[in-house]
């Protein structure tokens, strides 16, 4: 399946890096690209503005400012049926820590386990007063809160296959 999501892609100009990110609730992508009409309704009606036009005009999500807080608002805007509100979960998005990660080189910074709702961050004292960051994957809604507050940009919000891609690791 990842193959076939970076074959599709490529074919629509993305030549480096991972999948995009869709809108919360989005269908599986060959088929959001299929229905989604391009329409900008789900950008619109975003109140927190990570959805965005992408490549192609289809809708995409940019964390850089602020994340999701799962309103729904998008799904009930697209009428094409790209964005379904079908489950609780919104997607499988996770955080993912890069090697620039301040906690992880000593230096104390704990501004992603201060705004993770889900605790899904959190920070363990060591020996020596630096902490070590503990991720807990399953705890992760991917609301993306924590990429905007970080310092160094050490953090991304994607799909499970995006760290071997970027040279990302989860902690």
């Amino acid at each position: 399946m990842n193959q076939k999501l970076n074959r599709m892609q490529f074919l629509r100009g993305h030549f480096h890096g991972p999948p995009v990110v869709r809108p919360p609730w989005a269908v599986e992508e060959s088929r959001f690209i299929d229905l989604c009409e391009r329409c900008d309704a789900c950008i619109k009606i975003c109140h927190v503005n990570i959805i965005r036009r992408g490549a192609g005009g289809y809708p995409e999500v940019d964390f850089s400012h602020s994340g999701c807080d799962f309103c729904r608002a998008c799904t009930q805007a697209c009428a094409s049926g790209a964005l379904v509100r079908n489950s609780n979960d919104a997607w499988s998005i996770k955080a993912h820590f890069k090697s620039n990660c301040l906690a992880q080189r000593g230096v104390i910074c704990r501004s992603c386990s201060d705004v993770c709702e889900h605790r899904a961050i959190r920070f363990r004292m060591q020996v020596g007063g630096s902490s070590s960051i503990e991720f807990n994957a399953a705890a992760c809604t991917g609301c993306g809160e924590c990429v905007s507050l970080c310092p160094v940009q050490a953090i991304d919000v994607g799909h499970a296959d995006m760290s071997n891609q970027k040279g990302e690791r989860d902690v």
